[in-house]
């Protein structure tokens, strides 16, 4: 059996949540029950963190910092 779950909002959250819904074809309360499905299934701060540092080590140059900074200032990426 499926449950209801109520939130209140103010009328420009809920005016802009509206017109989001509305945007995509959904009603606000498909709208919302994707949005908490899909958060729900977002790699969390953890893995992502892990995966940048794995990353990471797989570059095989080093940059100090001060040749961060001074590309950074003369525009160059990377």
């Amino acid at each position: 059996m499926a449950e209801k779950i109520s939130v209140y909002v103010d009328e420009n959250l809920h005016r802009s949540l509206k017109a989001a819904a509305a945007q995509r074809g959904k009603s606000l309360s498909q709208f919302m029950v994707d949005a908490a499905v899909q958060t729900l299934h977002a790699p969390d701060r953890k893995r992502l963190s892990a995966d940048m540092d794995a990353v990471r080590e797989s570059q095989k140059e080093y940059f100090s910092s001060e040749e961060l900074l001074d590309m950074r200032k003369s525009g160059r990426r990377y």
